[in-house]
Order: structure tokens, then C-alpha cells, then sequence
């Protein structure tokens, strides 16, 4: 039996250092997902989770490195791989 989309879903800041995850669509504001886009982020690539720091945390989108703070890290919905 399948589980709902829902309870697979978890904020960037409780993914683990090295666990890999992908953004989820339609579970973010659209200015939310246009700020991560901007940043770097990508639907299509897999991100890592890095560093994580008191405070905030450093994720690896392909060769880009990019730092969020911990507020946006609780606002942003992956999917775990």
C-alpha cells in the first residue's frame, strides 16, 4: 500500500547531514519556490544536506554550495531519496 505524498514530506532543516533529497512541487508559496530557484536550487537535481550549524545549515545542489538560514530551512519541503 502506498503512503500519502504528505507523510513523506519533511522541512530541510530536519533532513540528516548527507542524507540526499529532492524539492517537492506544489508544497511551497509561489515566491518561496521562485527565491529557492533563484538561489540555485533545481526540481530536477538531488540536493545534500552538508553542514548543519546552529542557526542554519549548507546544502549541495550539483557543484553549488548554498547556505540557508534555519528559518527558511523550516519553510523549504523535500522528499527523501
Amino acid at each position: 500500500m502506498n503512503q500519502p505524498l504528505s507523510s513523506t514530506l519533511l522541512s530541510l532543516a530536519n533532513i540528516e547531514v548527507g542524507q540526499q533529497a529532492m524539492l517537492c512541487k506544489n508544497t511551497m508559496p509561489q515566491p518561496l519556490e521562485k527565491k529557492l530557484l533563484a538561489l540555485g536550487f533545481s526540481k530536477l537535481i538531488p540536493l545534500r544536506v552538508t553542514q548543519k550549524r546552529k542557526g542554519g545549515l549548507v546544502v549541495s545542489v550539483g557543484n553549488a554550495r548554498i547556505a540557508l538560514d534555519e528559518a527558511l530551512a523550516q519553510q523549504v519541503f523535500l522528499q527523501k531519496l
